[in-house]
């Protein structure tokens, strides 16, 4: 039976800009190929932050529609007369300052709007928008994206771990359905939650394709985070310097922005389409050092059946630590090693792309996920 669902992502899924993009992108082309009626809701400010259009994929949305975190300035207005008052007793929200009262505002207005189905939000620090008597007999879910606590402690060794893991819980337990995409994730999720965590991989279509000629060694593509800038750096600073000199490499993504040219090294900010460059690249590399969740451009990557080398930090989530298309070497050296086997020898490479092959389509088809979200939105 269609449903109409209003899905929350505060910025543009179809940006084609980062993993958590691509993961809302497909999660709403799945929903779409079920039947449901999708209208989705961004946050105005992050738009404009990102320089995202309002630019949507009309087959897949129905509707999309801005929030915004405060009201425009018009002294003769309620809602700002309100907005402001509220800053002068209200604490900003800890976690997310762009989760205003103002904002929750707009969200329930757009929800009285239409009588919602179903709504579904990503990232527990929007939990916020839900919190009205409105949606309480509304099928409630949350694609949690991370284990956000774990993630801001990366970022902040001084955080309150206790306190932010409690209200991370405490959010959670709001929704009726909890998605993770992360092994690992779940299983933490469950402890607490117990049956309304659903684990739903990250899921791709797969593009194996054995004849393409390669014209790049390496393939990289990310975003501009903390995380990616610190693996990137280190790669560069360690790795790089005890490869052959003949090695080509390329990098794709806002992660350009703070790499410098270097020999033998290509770098594209922005790709429309990444199938060409994984189908002419040999081998993904992920040399994370830190982050949470599973790893989407892993995952993409195994998708175009590609072997993949990393830190252990490349196989987070993951069902199976081995026999995955996956080489680990944390180490400058042994990260080299595993590059260079798989670069020199034909027989082995093609082994782990088989083995790359077999567990992408073992855990993370679309068919698999559809299934998932089916059973939940029935």
């Amino acid at each position: 039976m269609s449903k109409k669902i209003l899905f929350f992502f505060p910025e543009n899924p179809f940006s084609n800009r980062a993993g958590n993009v691509t993961r809302a992108k497909t999660t709403l082309t799945i929903l779409k190929k079920l039947g449901h009626r999708i209208d989705l809701v961004g946050v105005k400010d992050i738009y404009d932050e990102q320089k995202d259009s309002t630019a949507v994929d009309p087959a897949i949305v129905d509707n999309l529609f801005l929030i915004r975190r405060q009201p425009p300035k018009n002294k003769t207005s309620r809602d700002y007369w309100e907005h402001k008052l509220s800053k002068m007793y209200q604490k900003p929200n800890e976690y997310n300052a762009a989760l205003t009262a103002f904002a929750k505002k707009e969200f329930v207005n757009l929800f009285l709007a239409k009588k919602y189905d179903a709504v579904i939000i990503n990232y527990e620090f929007w939990t916020g928008l839900i919190d009205h008597d409105a949606m309480k007999n509304t099928l409630k879910i949350i694609d949690t994206h991370d284990w956000i606590t774990l993630n801001e402690f990366y970022k902040n060794k001084k955080l309150d771990i206790g306190k932010r893991f409690s209200e991370e819980i405490n959010n959670l337990s709001k929704f009726d359905k909890v998605i993770t995409i992360s092994e690992d994730e779940y299983i933490v999720f469950n402890r607490f939650l117990e049956d309304k965590v659903i684990n739903i991989p990250p899921s791709f279509f797969s593009h194996f394709n054995t004849h393409s000629e390669k014209k790049y060694d390496l393939i990289f593509v990310g975003s501009e985070n903390y995380f990616n800038r610190q693996s990137m750096q280190w790669f560069f600073k360690n790795v790089y310097p005890l490869l052959p000199e003949n090695i080509n490499i390329i990098i794709i993504g806002r992660i350009c922005r703070h790499l410098e040219e270097m020999k033998n090294v290509t770098l594209l900010e922005f790709a429309e389409n990444l199938e060409q460059y994984y189908h002419q690249s040999g081998i993904a590399i992920c040399p994370m050092l830190e982050g949470t969740g599973i790893k989407i451009k892993v995952i993409e990557a195994l998708s175009y059946g590609l072997p993949v080398v990393g830190t252990e930090r490349a196989v987070d989530g993951f069902s199976s630590k081995t026999k995955n298309g996956c080489l680990i070497g944390n180490s400058p050296e042994g990260f080299r090693d595993h590059l260079l086997s798989l670069l020199q020898s034909e027989e082995y490479y093609a082994k782990l792309k088989r083995e790359a092959e077999a567990y992408f389509m073992d855990h993370f088809s679309e068919e698999k996920a559809v299934e998932k979200w089916k059973n939940i939105l029935i």
